[in-house]
């Protein structure tokens, strides 16, 4: 119906680069950036030890700032946006927010949530699971949908 009402000069634009990026490229832009911000958030972590934002007075963990870069990320994808510089944004901000949310999944699910437990066996064996999880399912998506 919208298109419909465009002239024709406007239609053509929403047709153009419509057609996902290459698998291998999909790969890179979620992997690449989901692996390097686990491996920054775990460094951090045990390096420079637990920071916490407390916006508003409310204790905010990197699971939930994950969620609000994924969210908008995917639904961004969804709609597969025209310009293929917004889809990469939205791809590399799909690894970045996973791994946010990996890296804090079990640590929330399987400890008291203490700082302590930020830096347990526990919280670091279950972010690299999660996180080697992830990349298989990529690593299998990737291998199903290349050409």
């Amino acid at each position: 119906m919208m298109r419909q009402l465009l002239p024709v000069s406007l239609q053509e634009p929403m047709n153009q680069n419509r057609e996902p990026l290459p698998a291998k490229q999909t790969l890179l832009f979620i992997l690449v950036p989901m692996l390097v911000t686990f491996v920054v958030l775990r460094l951090y972590l045990h390096l420079v030890h637990v920071q916490h934002l407390y916006p508003g007075g409310y204790l905010v963990h990197h699971l939930f700032l994950g969620i609000l870069i994924l969210l908008p990320a995917t639904f961004t994808l969804a709609f597969a946006p025209p310009q293929r510089p917004l889809r990469v944004l939205a791809l590399v901000a799909v690894g970045i927010g996973s791994a946010m949310i990996l890296d804090e999944f079990v640590y929330l699910v399987a400890t008291k949530a203490t700082d302590k437990d930020y830096v347990s066996r526990i919280s670091l064996f279950g972010a690299i699971v999660s996180i080697s999880l992830a990349t298989i399912l990529l690593l299998v998506l990737y291998l199903l949908n290349r050409e």
